[in-house]
């Protein structure tokens, strides 16, 4: 899902990953045009008002057997789960290295198999403090706040993280993330991206790089 943010494109137009994703314009959404795709990947900085006036197709694509993931914050609009803001700590990997804000990983889920602690927390956007009912737990913060979960109740599958990663991958900031970008690409779509690390294609934004 796309509603404008650069670095939602940047990620879906880069090299590694533009096989993988296309870029569908939020206010566009129907299920005749979800049709045919695995997944449907709800970056963080998503327009949730205007999300929630497609709820009925996102369960329907859901009552159809696709995933639906879903990054930072979200809208009880169209979620049945309650997200609170909370500060966000960009510092704890020089102060306190060996505890990031996630306490509690389920490295069994394939998204953080085989993933370092600082792999499967950079930081987080908030926390949910209402989740629905049999909802399984996949990752809590220090103080036991769900941050990131998922349900099979519709049909499919609602993922649910108030991680970034793709919006984190795309603005380049921390270089690490391809470890858990290319484990969310091969749960979304069943194809594990090639392992280098991920490149911004210049072509993508209408400009060549000089050489001379």
């Amino acid at each position: 899902m796309f509603n404008g943010v650069w670095s939602q494109y940047a990620f879906a137009t880069a090299p590694k990953y533009r096989d993988f994703y296309d870029l569908l314009y939020i206010h566009e959404l129907s299920l005749q045009r979800a049709a045919g795709y695995a997944a449907l990947a709800i970056p963080f900085q998503t327009n949730h008002d205007v999300l929630a006036l497609h709820r009925d197709v996102i369960y329907d694509f859901l009552g159809q057997g696709g995933i639906v993931y879903v990054e930072g914050d979200s809208s009880p609009a169209w979620i049945d789960a309650v997200w609170e803001d909370r500060p966000v700590n960009n510092y704890w990997w020089v102060t306190d290295p060996d505890r990031p804000p996630v306490a509690h990983t389920n490295h069994d889920h394939p998204v953080f198999a085989g993933l370092a602690p600082r792999h499967a927390c950079w930081h987080t956007h908030g926390v949910y403090t209402r989740v629905p009912d049999g909802a399984e737990i996949l990752q809590t913060n220090t103080h036991g706040e769900i941050i990131t979960w998922q349900m099979r109740r519709y049909g499919g599958v609602l993922f649910a993280t108030t991680l970034d990663g793709i919006v984190e991958h795309g603005v380049q900031q921390i270089t690490h993330l391809d470890n858990f970008c290319d484990n969310l690409t091969a749960w979304l779509c069943g194809v594990r991206p090639s392992p280098e690390r991920m490149t911004i294609a210049p072509e993508a934004y209408g400009t060549q790089a000089r050489i001379g």
